[in-house]
């Protein structure tokens, strides 16, 4: 587990963690140092050697001792605590790039939640209940090491039963429990994930669930997993006590065994066992617990391997510019899902730069998939996607979307203002610009009467938002981008007759104030379609040229 961990690091966490690592076992030898300083007092005490100002004056210089351990001990603790993070925040963004990167059938195939859930709460994990414990049981167990040799050293009689009573017990412990607490970590992380998709589901679907009177569905499942939760916890507590019950009765058989085989003077010998045994028993104790804890976490360790690797390469910097002078070809182009489902095969197009061209078909025919495929998000399965003669790849795609306005039926807006999502990505805002975009699609007015104009907040995805508006700001998104290429994937499906008319027609003059602009439009209403130059059946591969 050790090698996986380390593994996992960067280069130079690696070499930060050798660091970390001394700091450490200086820490351990600091507490050590810590319980060595009182066995002069308890000598002094014991003998009887010197007078109270003697013993007084000692005592002083011990405490004073003490004080600067611990506020070195506190700054090395800091040292660690500021890697364990710098590594959660690292391995998090790194995972949530991954997860991205991956692409859309990756994002498709898997759970938001799920993944949402990895990325924040199973990194943390990793460094708070993997990095953490292994770095307190490094420490601890430097210290048991070295307090079990000085005592050998100095009584080893005392030092022999203090390891043979703590090693079978701990031994015993370990055996047991090690199978269970990574079932039991295992077992917990799928229940978080199905509470956290519980949850999200519940708020999204609100109106549904509150029409149809089902929410007790919703709150039953949530309290079943809550139920789990809980007793899983529960479990894990109880592993948690057994240390300190394990600890204590290793202490006093080790002290019964040391009254009944020792010999000379057992009270100095007993009193020194002691003080080694009221730091050995925490010491013990949080090396058992960091143990229980790093097993019951230890699933994190291959949930991040996973996410942090990277699986696909990515474009290369510095990529040519894509063009459209000519036209977009698909040339014999096929695609099937990993399960092997396919859609189409053998397909061929060409839309002609400032064309607009129309998409048909029934439900499930792979319109939307078509479009991610002239989008780069999908790899075809056979054939090509040119672009002005150039092949349209996984590694210049980035270059293509510089060109390409893309609305679909549920446009994505974040909980920003309205000159965010116009804007969106863009740190610089061109007002001037967006308010003519704005008056483009016939939005200028009701921008005007917000409160707050463009700074507008609106809402967690955009609830104050109409339909109408949503696409409006869609539109309006791809024309601030000054995007060369729109595509339209159903974007008008959902609305009512009028705002679908209104839209059709922002989008018909549009096209015609810019004769250079592509659109390429999926639609199942023919009214959708009817200022396109051509339409293309994709149940059947025809192209049908609409009369002028």
């Amino acid at each position: 587990m050790i090698k996986e961990i380390i593994q996992l690091l960067p280069e130079k966490q690696r070499k930060r963690g050798i660091w970390v690592a001394f700091s450490v076992l200086l820490r351990a030898i600091l507490d050590f140092a810590g319980v060595a300083a009182l066995i002069p007092i308890l000598l002094v005490v014991a003998k009887q050697d010197g007078g109270r100002g003697m013993m007084l004056a000692l005592c002083g210089a011990v405490l004073l001792f003490v004080l600067l351990k611990n506020a070195l001990v506190a700054f090395l603790a800091r040292v660690q605590s500021r890697y364990q993070l710098e590594i959660y925040r690292e391995f998090s963004r790194r995972m949530f790039a991954n997860y991205y990167h991956r692409g859309l059938l990756f994002l498709k195939g898997k759970s938001s939640v799920q993944l949402g859930h990895e990325v924040n709460y199973v990194c943390y994990m990793f460094s708070s209940c993997v990095l953490a414990p292994v770095f307190c049981m490094a420490g601890e167990a430097v210290l048991v090491l070295l307090m079990v040799t000085a005592l050998v050293v100095w009584e080893p009689l005392a030092g022999f039963l203090l390891c043979a009573s703590f090693l079978p017990l701990t031994g015993l412990y370990v055996g047991l429990v090690r199978k269970r607490l990574r079932r039991y970590g295992m077992e917990e992380l799928e229940a978080r994930r199905k509470q956290s998709r519980t949850v999200v589901e519940a708020y999204r679907g609100y109106a549904e669930l509150e029409i149809a009177r089902a929410f007790h569905t919703s709150l039953a499942s949530f309290d079943q997993g809550m139920e789990f939760i809980v007793h899983n916890r529960l479990r894990m507590e109880v592993y948690q006590l057994f240390p300190f019950f394990l600890s204590e009765v290793a202490v006093v058989a080790g002290l019964a065994l040391l009254i009944g085989t020792g010999s000379g003077d057992l009270g100095l010998v007993s009193g020194v066992f002691a003080v080694a045994a009221f730091r050995l028993i925490p010491a013990v104790r949080a090396v058992l617990n960091s143990w229980v804890t790093l097993q019951n976490a230890s699933h994190t360790i291959t949930v991040v391997k996973e996410g942090i690797s990277d699986k696909l390469q990515q474009g290369t910097q510095n990529q040519t510019p894509f063009t459209l002078k000519q036209n977009i070809e698909l040339r014999k182009l096929s695609f099937a899902f990993p399960d092997g489902h396919t859609l189409f095969s053998n397909l061929t197009l060409s839309i002609s730069c400032g064309e607009r061209i129309g998409v048909r078909g029934a439900s499930g025919s792979g319109k939307s998939t078509l479009f991610n495929l002239m989008l780069g998000f999908f790899p075809p399965t056979s054939g090509e996607i040119l672009i002005d003669g150039r092949k349209l790849t996984s590694a210049n795609r980035s270059e293509w979307h510089k060109l390409v306005g893309y609305v679909p039926q549920e446009i994505f807006i974040i909980e920003g203002t309205l000159a965010d999502n116009i804007a969106l990505g863009q740190t610089q805002v061109d007002h001037i610009k967006m308010i003519q975009v704005l008056e483009q699609v016939q939005l200028k007015e009701w921008a005007n009467e917000l409160p707050q104009g463009l700074d507008t907040p609106l809402g967690e995805y955009g609830s104050r938002l109409s339909g109408g508006q949503k696409q409006r700001i869609g539109i309006a998104r791809a024309l601030y981008k000054e995007a060369e290429v729109l595509f339209f994937d159903e974007a008008t499906s959902a609305l009512d007759n009028k705002t679908e008319q209104e839209i059709n027609h922002a989008l018909e003059t549009l096209s015609l104030q810019h004769r250079e602009l592509t659109l390429i439009i999926i639609a199942h209403r023919e009214s959708s379609l009817a200022f396109c130059d051509r339409i293309f059946d994709l149940d059947s591969g025809n192209i049908y040229t609409k009369e002028k």
